[in-house]
């Protein structure tokens, strides 16, 4: 069962379906009480309560969970969230390598540089695309609010900005200190996918960054860029998103998951720019992602399959002369997520807020495709 129909049950008189007395029975171990008038407590009556914590067990789907769902919409402050949600409070770095003691690479950070974010530019660039309110729901002793996001169904990106509180805390391992980079070890796990009728709904990134800014112990604020690798979605269809928070261990049942959902909003715009000699698609440019062809980059392989050479160079031009580079094939990766998608273009989730009326032209290895 998912939210929609959770609600909908939840609508109904307060005469209880057959489906649900039986249901609380079995979840309850209670007898069925006939006709005989609810007694209320505060607002709400106790049977509506029972009934609400059947359902969402029913809904929660995890073994031994019986906790409520609550949904509601939360105003948002708009200039924290445009930052947030454009990397604003992220943490630049220099190339790094840790290498474990038997010589084997462990991890590797490329460097990263990122830029402020203008407030009234940003306003100005997205603030036609985005919800008109904040999403919260209650979730046993977790509150997971999605204060914002904005959807390129022209690049198959996404931009996302959450929060999770949970009193106690996350752990003192739940963020990399130096990266602003959520782990693992939170137990935290957002996956957003499309509603449209496409085979691959998936619009989630690999990299999830914390606002240090505003975030507390017991509350993280969490920015995910993110990707889809099939076009075809719109925007306005809305988003399914599920909500874990997982067990100690691989070995562990996940504490609860739950399948939550986002109205739809307008996509944001894009510039195209035509390939000059077959006329076919080049590159698109939106606030927060560039799409850009690299088709030249397949090959067959001596095993006869086909393979693909990485991307050396990506960078947008802009009208100052100056550049914004991407990738530069030295171990700089200024995107959030990178992605090759179905058609053979690289999408690529930037760092940061770019005006596409300020991009002169795209450069993808030797390739320059000229804006106009």
């Amino acid at each position: 069962m998912d939210e929609r129909k959770l609600y909908e049950v939840l609508g109904r008189d307060l005469e209880v379906p057959d489906m649900v007395n039986k249901r609380l029975e079995q979840t309850y171990g209670l007898v069925e009480q006939k006709k005989r008038p609810a007694k209320r407590r505060g607002f709400r009556p106790v049977r509506t309560v029972l009934i609400a914590a059947a359902l969402a067990a029913l809904l929660c789907g995890t073994a031994g969970a019986a906790y409520q769902i609550f949904r509601q919409k939360v105003a948002v402050e708009k200039p924290a969230l445009v930052q947030g949600i454009l990397s604003g409070s992220q943490h630049s770095w220099e190339r790094t390598e840790i290498y474990n003691e038997y010589g084997m690479l462990e991890n590797y950070w490329p460097n990263r540089d990122t830029v402020e974010t203008d407030p009234e530019q940003a306003q100005s660039l997205l603030g036609d695309y985005l919800p008109e309110s904040g999403y919260q729901w209650q979730i046993g002793d977790y509150i997971f609010t999605v204060e914002g996001y904005v959807l390129d169904e022209h690049t198959g990106t996404a931009r996302f900005y959450y929060s999770v509180e949970h009193p106690g805390g996350f752990g003192e391992e739940a963020v990399g200190c130096e990266t602003g980079v959520l782990s693992y070890k939170s137990h935290i796990h957002v996956l957003f996918t499309t509603k449209s009728d496409v085979h691959w709904k998936w619009l989630s990134g690999k990299t999830r960054f914390v606002d240090m800014k505003r975030s507390t112990p017991e509350k993280l604020y969490i920015m995910e860029g993110a990707a889809s690798a099939e076009q075809g979605w719109n925007a306005e269809d809305g988003l399914n998103v599920n909500f874990t928070i997982s067990g100690e261990t691989d070995r562990d049942d996940d504490i609860l998951s739950v399948d939550l959902e986002l109205p739809g909003v307008k996509s944001l715009p894009v510039v195209e720019i035509a390939n000059p000699e077959t006329g076919e698609l080049a590159a698109a440019i939106s606030p927060i992602a560039v799409r850009a062809d690299v088709r030249h980059l397949r090959h067959e392989a001596s095993n006869g399959y086909m393979a693909w050479d990485s991307i050396q160079y990506l960078a947008l031009e802009y009208t100052d002369g100056s550049r914004y580079i991407i990738e530069d094939g030295t171990g700089m990766d200024n995107a959030d997520y990178w992605m090759r998608d179905m058609e053979g273009y690289t999408v690529a989730v930037f760092n940061r807020l770019v005006d596409p009326a300020q991009v002169t032209a795209v450069i993808v290895d030797n390739q320059r495709y000229e804006v106009g």
